[in-house]
């Protein structure tokens, strides 16, 4: 991507100002209650910034259609509000980083703190009252400048794999949707790719095959208890849960799952797994109408691109993948909850249909989705697995485990030829950071794994780590409906803080609901090391932090899996 300005905007009542940067983080200029000269900047670049599609592009609109300062405070006050506003100056041609990015909706504040970054937010506040002194203004400025390096951070993060495969995803648009499309998201424009107007909706679910008497022949496939909540129109009932095949399996409204429901470690471990499995199905149903035979067309597009052309291949994987949630999606030309309910049966009654037929010759361990992991020492498997992919036109591919621990059945750890895979929130950040999503005490997911795979010690781990600061940091954040992050004294301290357990007496930091009452945060030490500069700045770390309070604490986590 060429000609990219990156920028962010603050405001006051007195004092407006906008940064531009190149992606070298390099600033290109800056503007403060003065933006002449702003549209010619612009013009013929592409904007990035950090959730400017619902707040940079309207202020900067305001700036280049000539508002004082006191109207653009006033919009700013509007849209902070929740007012939605809706021109955009036609100079301005955005991308947004915040767009997407995970369903926790992180701030800048709460990624430059899973960084390990220093978490710099201003001293002065917003709502002042009148202009800025020299010194207020120069610390904006630097608050302004820091938050636009670090929406490069994020942009380069996701630019071969979001941006990239939007801009792939745009092209396949017509042409009279492409100039708009750029800030709709990769859903939206996935449906626009198949359809250009809205197909008939089902008035119920679609299966194929009927009996004698008018019944879907599928659905006697599975007992009665998991057919009545699926007819049940009101969905009083959102799951139910049987006992078979060693395994507690839950049918209900998304996928099939289930545990083996006393062990928890198993060996030599085979995983079929069915290969694209909702997308074919969508095609056996013809879940998409006319646009089923495109939707077909594009699934094998992909597979004959799949290893000559990546960026290709992933954006037709995005169309192939949101049809199911587009068919769920109100808003999407593609909505039809009857279609969507039908994939959804159908699944599970195929991924049911697998597990009773290999139960005799296998111990069943994980049922999830689109997978069913097992034991055996049988071969009888195979036969099982090619009558089964002609009876459901699906399609299974094998793979092997040699050690296979689990929790439940989202959460668990395999071992694959010699390399460890991770599912699930109690060990999915052992190989690397989240930067998205929660990133706090990474160390406790490492411990974890590491104990149930190689047998080491809880302390030998944490000791070969602690050159690591930021795998033993939290990152708080107060939510919205309370007051804030306090101490115990009545301290105010920042919206996002970094803290660590401390060995010596410190601070409890705890939200503070809107009666005023403390709140603690999940899983935190009584006494915390405040440090919100940069972790790689925290000098004698071993000697600071609270070592036991770490160790006791993954031993918790470990005794759940035992």
């Amino acid at each position: 991507m060429n000609n990219l300005l990156f920028y962010d905007i603050e405001v006051f009542k007195e004092d407006s100002l906008v940064v531009f940067k190149d992606i070298d983080k390099k600033l290109v200029k800056l503007f403060h209650n003065n933006f002449d000269g702003v549209k010619d900047l612009i013009t013929g670049k592409t904007l990035v910034g950090y959730n400017n599609h619902f707040y940079d592009d309207f202020i900067l609109t305001a700036m280049l259609d000539g508002f004082t300062t006191h109207q653009i405070k006033k919009l700013n006050d509007e849209i902070i509000g929740g007012q939605r506003k809706k021109r955009i100056h036609p100079s301005i041609h955005s991308l947004d980083c915040f767009q997407q990015i995970d369903v926790a909706k992180p701030g800048l504040k709460k990624i430059e703190g899973n960084m390990g970054k220093m978490i710099l937010e201003s001293s002065v506040d917003f709502t002042i009252d009148r202009k800025l002194t020299e010194d207020e203004l120069e610390e904006i400025i630097d608050y302004c400048s820091y938050d636009v390096d670090t929406t490069i951070e994020v942009f380069q993060m996701r630019e071969y794999n979001y941006f990239n495969v939007k801009d792939t995803l745009i092209e396949m648009l017509p042409h009279n949707l492409q100039s708009k499309a750029h800030k709709w998201n990769t859903t939206t424009i996935s449906a626009n790719v198949l359809m250009d107007k809205p197909s008939p909706k089902w008035s119920d679910i679609r299966l194929g095959e009927y009996d004698p008497e008018g019944d879907y022949e599928m659905l006697k496939l599975v007992p009665q208890e998991v057919v009545d909540i699926w007819q049940d129109k009101e969905q009083k009932k959102k799951s139910i849960t049987i006992k078979e095949f060693d395994c507690d399996i839950q049918f209900g409204f998304g996928g099939l799952h289930g545990v083996h429901s006393t062990r928890q470690r198993f060996e030599n471990v085979k995983l079929l797994d069915v290969a694209s499995m909702y997308p074919h199905i969508i095609l056996n149903l013809q879940a998409l109408g006319p646009a089923t035979n495109k939707y077909h067309e594009i699934l094998n597009k992909r597979i004959e691109v799949k290893h000559k052309d990546k960026k290709l291949s992933d954006a037709l994987k995005l169309v192939l993948n949101s049809v199911y949630g587009n068919l769920k999606n109100q808003y999407s030309l593609l909505n039809n909850p009857n279609a969507a309910l039908s994939v959804c049966v159908y699944g599970q009654i195929a991924l049911y249909e697998l597990c009773k037929r290999l139960s005799p010759f296998v111990t069943l361990v994980n049922i999830n989705t689109d997978g069913v992991a097992f034991m055996t020492s049988s071969n009888e498997y195979k036969t099982i697995w090619k009558e089964w992919e002609e009876d459901f036109q699906l399609t299974l591919e094998e793979d092997n485990f040699e050690l296979w621990i689990q929790k439940d059945v989202n959460n668990y750890i395999a071992l694959q030829n010699g390399e460890i895979k991770t599912k699930g929130g109690d060990v999915s950040r052992y190989h690397s950071d989240q930067l998205f999503k929660n990133n706090s005490i990474r160390i406790i997911d490492i411990c974890l794994v590491e104990y149930l795979v190689n047998n080491q010690d809880i302390l030998t781990t944490i000791q070969e780590n602690l050159d690591k600061p930021h795998l033993f940091q939290y990152i708080l954040q107060a939510g919205g409906t309370y007051k804030g992050t306090f101490d115990s004294d009545g301290k105010q301290y920042n919206k996002i803080n970094r803290v660590f357990a401390s060995r010596k007496e410190g601070i409890l930091l705890q939200k503070k609901r809107q009666d005023d009452g403390l709140v603690r945060f999940p899983d935190t030490p009584d006494n915390m090391l405040v440090w919100n500069d940069e972790c790689d700045k925290l000098k004698n770390f071993n000697q600071l932090i609270d070592i036991t309070f770490y160790y006791n604490l993954a031993k918790q986590r470990i005794e759940r899996w035992e």
